[in-house]
């Protein structure tokens, strides 16, 4: 299937968060001061910082993401921050009369104008959220009143502490009906200790929220702000026995700029291992071999482990974000080979194919996809534009 990798990080198409892809957020303000910790749980180690100056703008604003420069999170010079989650399905029908803005784009002009959560809920409540109703937002400002965005409800709160994950609180009766392990590992950490806002307290809240390296879709980075300071600290792949830390308004001074989270870090970290380990383009599923050993399952297992979809994620982010095709195919191709019943792979590898203009390997891949399943219609509509191509090349 044509793969719309900006879409599957954050918003609808992550369809199991335990499988798929987690994240944990906590808050805590005391003494007039507000930290926020967050953990982003997820197969790439391909993570960085990008740094925008306010320009014209109220805010200068750092966020983080991937190599698609989508934000999975931020914070502002005003003291607030956000995060997002992959939730179940919750309909949003609250869309008439509202305003179709792109959330990505109404992310940014909120972290470059906006310093309140109440002034965000305002805004929000004029643009139609339907994208987020496998999505949940929440935003953080420093005197410590969180939003939830979540479905048709926007929610204001001042506990002074407060937990966020894969979960929507108005589906729940209390934090123990939540089925998350790593987020119950959480909690016993938080009712076991006197909570006090320090960068080292939330540091130790998110170590406690982790989910292990030895699991495919782990903790990738943790980071911890003091919204008051503007102070980041940055963990790298659930190491939190090092850390670098970041000053926003220091950041800010050289202008707008990024870097790869993994460049701030010994070269001899856990997280550069992993990270040259993901990205070795000799092997790009040796990860995969050591940390799951996908060989020894059958196909029906693999099918239960929605295995196909990190095939697809790591396929992808090859295809589009680093442009290797070579990569890319190697990829589909191995995932065909332990999954060869499966058309969305075939479908992928047409792809990686088609991106290559080999039409005759294209149309042979997603033929196959068609005949594993008649109702491809992406399928379809992409072998017509394979053979138009090869009728051009060939004339």
């Amino acid at each position: 299937m044509k793969y719309n990798l900006i879409s599957f990080l954050l918003v609808i198409l992550l369809l199991n968060p335990v499988i798929s892809s987690a994240c944990s957020m906590y808050k805590i303000t005391k003494d007039g001061r507000t930290f926020v910790g967050n953990n982003e749980d997820f197969l790439s180690p391909n993570n960085q910082f990008w740094f925008e100056v306010a320009g014209d703008k109220k805010y200068g604003v750092m966020y983080m993401g991937q190599l698609n420069n989508f934000a999975q999170g931020a914070i502002n010079e005003a003291g607030l921050v956000f995060d997002g989650f992959t939730e179940p399905e919750l309909p949003i029908e609250n869309t008439e009369g509202k305003t179709n803005v792109f959330i990505g784009n109404a992310i940014s002009n909120i972290m470059q104008t906006m310093s309140s959560v109440e002034e965000v809920k305002v805004y929000l409540e004029t643009i139609n959220l339907s994208s987020l109703s496998s999505s949940m937002i929440v935003f953080v400002d420093k005197s410590g009143t969180y939003l939830i965005v979540e479905g048709d409800l926007l929610v204001i709160g001042e506990e002074s502490e407060k937990s966020f994950s894969n979960f929507y609180y108005s589906q729940i009766e209390t934090l123990e009906d939540v089925t998350l392990p790593w987020f119950q590992e959480g909690q016993k950490f938080i009712k076991a200790t006197d909570g006090n806002a320090s960068l080292g307290y939330c540091s130790n809240v998110m170590e406690n929220y982790k989910q292990i390296s030895s699991d495919l879709f782990s903790t990738q980075f943790s980071t911890i702000y003091d919204l008051t300071s503007l102070k980041i600290r940055v963990y790298l792949y659930g190491d939190f026995t090092e850390y670098i830390e970041l000053d926003l308004i220091e950041e800010l001074k050289k202008g707008n700029h990024k870097t790869m989270m993994v460049d701030l870090f010994p070269k001899e970290s856990m997280g550069n291992k992993f990270y040259n380990k993901y990205n070795d383009i000799n092997n790009p599923i040796l990860f995969l071999q050591e940390q799951l050993n996908p060989e020894a399952y059958s196909e029906t297992e693999l099918i239960k482990m929605e295995f196909n979809e990190t095939i697809n994620i790591l396929g992808y982010e090859w295809l589009e974000q680093k442009k290797n095709t070579e990569i890319a195919i190697k990829v589909f191709q191995n995932g065909i080979s332990l999954m060869p019943n499966d058309y969305d792979l075939y479908d992928s590898l047409g792809e990686a194919y088609l991106e290559k203009k080999d039409w005759n390997n294209s149309i042979k891949n997603y033929a196959k996809s068609l005949t594993l399943n008649p109702e491809n219609k992406n399928a379809i509509k992409k072998l017509v534009k394979c053979k138009e191509g090869r009728e051009k090349s060939e004339n």
